[in-house]
């Protein structure tokens, strides 16, 4: 498939959109490689939380990519002083097999290995063409993560579009082969889902996919056990993941429903496995993980202090700190600074000495100048 090029038409700048005390994520300016919306993506994932966003409900009836994204960049870079890391592309995967999707996430990491702000993507697909980019390999502030739902039976129902187990590993393997920080996104872990498939072998499931990425290079996990919707297109994502439980166990599928709860928690409404069980869940992973060499943490649905390994500079686990222009333009980075300005910073001075920063509220470019 080959991808429509479109230009977009306002500034790439936005920060995660949450805000308030659970605010986990770190300040960013993420980047979309396509439009939002379920034509944009071909994985066609059956839990994926873009797809069931309101402000990504209308169809395109083509796939869409931005044909302009490193000059829209460029010129924000060349009107801030400050820069906080890029997180490419959240809406959809950079790198599915589309090749204008491909070309255009290559020339976003080509500018920012030259201009020199931090970075991080998350994809399930291949991003061994970036080892090609001049500079990839040695830029020191960047990381990649691979989402891994589960074993390879799990991946074959909840993500068929995109690559199975083995390539995804084997794309872990070889970008930590070439010295990338590498984080495994296990998330989410649809609980139900590994009982309706392993029954009570899930345990040593989770311990053997944990093993896998420990040897394939990985340095640190991040997981969720989703929050799904029920609102959004029919079948809604919780729907379509009963759906999928009940070919295997009818008895499970019926049952789901008990185990999750609706909630407003964190940084956004759904429905959340309850927490008793979502505790006991991420505290037998943890183990696992920290037992293999792996650092873990939680994706916005439990707080740091009760599911996280302790010391992580935030929830994705890699540095990445904010950068500062010098005279020739280029960014370097502000030393002491881990972009977790709400937490690391609180109660003392910013090393990039803007107070203004040290707040759950998204962050705004004007701040940056």
């Amino acid at each position: 498939m080959e991808g429509w090029p479109v230009p977009r038409r306002t500034s790439t700048f936005h920060d995660w959109p949450y805000s308030g005390p659970a605010r986990k994520c770190f300040h960013a300016w993420i980047v979309n490689l396509t439009p939002p919306g379920p034509d944009h993506c071909i994985h066609d994932c059956a839990y994926c939380y873009a797809r069931h966003a309101v402000y990504t409900r209308a169809r395109a009836g083509r796939l869409q990519v931005y044909s302009n994204l490193p000059e829209l960049i460029e010129r924000d870079l060349d009107r801030i002083r400050l820069c906080p890391p890029f997180s490419i592309s959240n809406t959809t995967d950079p790198c599915q097999a589309v090749p204008a999707v491909l070309r255009e996430t290559r020339r976003v990491v080509d500018l920012l290995v030259r201009r020199g702000p931090s970075f991080s993507m998350t994809t399930k697909g291949d991003p061994a063409f970036l080892l090609d980019v001049d500079g990839f390999c040695e830029f020191p502030r960047k990381s990649v993560a691979i989402t891994i739902e589960g074993p390879a039976e799990v991946l074959r129902l909840v993500s068929p579009g995109a690559p199975p187990y083995s390539k995804r590993v084997e794309a872990l393997r070889r970008m930590a082969a070439e010295k990338v920080p590498v984080i495994v996104r296990l998330d989410p872990v649809i609980l139900p889902l590994w009982r309706a498939l392993y029954g009570d072998g899930w345990k040593s499931e989770l311990a053997g996919v944990l093993s896998d990425f420990a040897g394939a290079g990985a340095v640190h996990v991040v997981c969720s056990t989703g929050r799904l919707s029920m609102a959004g297109p029919r079948p809604s994502m919780f729907g379509r993941l009963q759906e999928i439980v009940g070919r295997l166990s009818p008895e499970i599928a019926r049952e789901i429903k008990a185990d999750y709860a609706y909630s407003r928690e964190y940084t956004s409404e759904g429905y959340l496995l309850k927490k008793p069980l979502r505790l006991a869940f991420h505290k037998l992973a943890r183990e696992c993980a920290q037992a293999r060499g792996l650092t873990y943490a939680t994706c916005q649905e439990t707080h740091a202090g009760e599911t996280d390994t302790p010391g992580l500079p935030h929830c994705e686990g890699v540095r990445l700190p904010f950068t500062l222009k010098g005279p020739d333009g280029v960014f370097r980075p502000v030393e002491g600074c881990g972009a977790n300005c709400h937490v690391e910073c609180r109660g003392r001075a910013p090393p990039c000495g803007r107070r203004s920063l040290v707040t759950t509220e998204p962050l705004r470019i004007s701040r940056l100048r």
